[in-house]
C-alpha cells in the first residue's frame, strides 16, 4: 500500500503548494512541465517493457487487448462515466468550491489507466514505479488545479487512496497463481502501456489508453493455456 500512500501524500503536498503559490504558475510553464513529465514516463515504460520474457506474448497481448478494448469501447465508456459524474456533482454545485474541487480532482486522478495499471502492479508485482511516477504527476497537477477548482482538490487524496488501494488489495489475492515468468511478462505489458501514456502526456501522439487495459490480463491467460515462445 506504500505506493498509494505516497500518491495521496503527493496530492496533499501539491494542493498545499497550489493554495500558496498556484496562481503564479503560468500556462506556458504548466505545458512545459507536462511535456517533460511525459518523456520521463516514456522512459519508465521502456525500462519496464524490457523486463518481459517473451516478446511475442507482449506483442500479442497488446494487439489483442487493444482490439478487445476497442470493441468494448472502454475509453469512451470511461469518458462518459466521468462526464456524467461531472454534470451531476460539479455543475449542480458550482457554488460549493469544496465539492467542486473534490469531485473534479477525484475524476482526474481515478478515472484513468495509470491509476489502474499502477495499483495492479503494486498488488501483483510489488512494483511501485508507476504509482511513484503518477504521484509526481498528481502532485504537480494538484498545484495547478487548486486555483481553478478550489481547496477541495486536497480531499481527492482520500478517494485516490481508497480507489487504488482497493485494486491493490484485490489483485494481491492472485499472486499465488503467478510464476516469475508470468509476472515478468505482466511487467512488460504494463511497461508498454506506460509508454503510451508517456506519448500522450508529451503530446507526441494521442492514444485511447483505456482501450488497451484488457492487455494487462492477457499474458496470464496466454501462459495458462500453454502458449510459450
Amino acid at each position: 500500500m506504500k505506493g498509494n500512500i505516497v500518491n495521496a501524500l503527493a496530492i496533499i503536498i501539491g494542493s498545499l503548494v497550489g493554495m500558496i503559490a498556484g496562481r503564479k504558475i503560468s500556462k506556458e510553464l504548466q505545458d512545459f512541465l507536462m511535456g517533460i513529465q511525459g518523456v520521463c514516463v516514456l522512459f519508465l515504460g521502456i525500462q519496464m517493457g524490457l523486463q518481459g520474457q517473451s516478446s511475442l506474448i507482449l506483442i500479442l497481448s497488446v494487439i489483442f487487448g487493444s482490439a478487445i478494448g476497442f470493441m468494448l469501447q472502454i475509453e469512451h465508456r470511461l469518458n462518459q462515466f466521468g462526464e456524467k459524474l461531472e454534470k451531476k456533482f460539479i455543475k449542480q454545485k458550482e457554488g460549493l468550491s469544496l465539492s467542486k474541487g473534490f469531485i473534479g480532482a477525484s475524476l482526474l486522478y481515478c478515472v484513468g489507466s495509470m491509476a489502474i495499471i499502477g495499483a495492479l502492479q503494486a498488488g501483483l508485482l510489488h512494483q511501485y514505479d508507476t504509482l511513484y511516477a503518477k504521484s509526481l504527476l498528481d502532485g504537480i497537477i494538484s498545484a495547478v488545479l487548486v486555483p481553478a477548482l478550489g481547496p477541495g482538490v486536497i480531499l481527492a487524496s482520500i478517494s485516490v487512496f481508497i480507489y487504488q488501494g482497493s485494486i491493490t488489495l484485490f489483485s494481491s489475492f492472485l499472486e499465488p497463481l503467478l510464476t516469475d515468468i508470468i509476472m515478468a511478462d505482466l511487467t512488460g505489458v504494463g511497461g508498454i502501456l506506460i509508454m503510451f501514456i508517456g506519448l500522450n502526456l508529451s503530446g507526441i501522439k494521442k492514444i485511447p489508453i483505456g482501450n488497451l487495459l484488457p492487455a494487462i490480463v492477457l499474458p496470464v491467460i496466454l501462459h495458462m493455456v500453454g502458449f510459450h515462445l
